[in-house]
């Protein structure tokens, strides 16, 4: 490293370290002494603003690159979108590996233990496995046109519907997901999974379901089985 770059590294740690911001001769001295800094960097020219014509002259090519920066920065913007979804989907296809790895570790395949496991692993501040025939009368017919089209339900339940799932385990300003869980594949409900979170945004009808679908397709076969060993027993 030759003296004279050492001495640019330095004066620029301290700038950092001090949080000064460079005057305009600073910067001009420094792309006089490196003109060719923007071959080197092109992607500074994204962020630089060049001066249009005088009013009231019109330059074609001045707006047809402000169109095409602004068409660039949205492109980038659904990229980092699309990034994002990739990987909140590769964080859910993690947990549910977790947990279906716990749900073949274990020898007890009943409803609490179905419980644990999920509160083991998903981030929830509640969870029930309740069967559909322990509902009281009130709460079913509450819920008698969900469970006749049963898509996970994400949001704020009826508090009599809360309270009989979660009692006090969740607060009134809480909000829930509710699973159905067959029997057997495309059978009648058996039982409700039911996960709960403080926040009142924490399961909200805005959010996909396609996740609890498979919550709810590990819970059917977990359950099922158990059920078929106490058929066979």
């Amino acid at each position: 490293m030759s003296e004279n770059v050492a001495f640019e590294l330095a004066d620029t740690d301290a700038e950092v370290g001090n949080q000064q911001t460079p005057s305009a001769e600073t910067v001009l001295a420094y792309l006089r002494a490196h003109p060719d800094l923007f071959l080197e960097h092109p992607e500074i020219l994204d962020h630089i603003e060049l001066p249009g014509p005088p009013e009231p002259v019109a330059s074609l090519h001045h707006w047809q690159l402000r169109r095409w920066r602004g068409q660039a920065l949205g492109h980038r913007h659904a990229l980092d979108q699309l990034h994002q979804v990739a990987a909140d989907n590769a964080e859910a296809d993690r947990l549910l590996h977790r947990f279906c790895e716990g749900l073949l570790n274990t020898t007890d395949r009943s409803p609490a233990t179905l419980e644990k496991q999920m509160q083991a692993d998903f981030e929830i501040d509640a969870c029930r496995v309740v069967p559909l025939a322990d509902l009281d009368a009130e709460t079913r017919k509450l819920l008698a046109g969900w469970l006749d089209n049963p898509t996970p339900f994400c949001g704020r339940p009826h508090d009599t519907v809360r309270e009989t799932l979660f009692g006090d385990a969740l607060p009134q300003t809480g909000s829930v997901a509710l699973i159905t869980v067959p029997s057997r594949e495309s059978g009648p409900t058996q039982h409700i999974v039911a996960l709960g979170r403080r926040l009142p945004d924490g399961f909200n009808p805005a959010q996909g379901t396609h996740f609890l679908e498979q919550i709810g397709e590990l819970a059917a076969a977990f359950l099922g089985q158990s059920a078929s060993d106490h058929e066979r027993h």
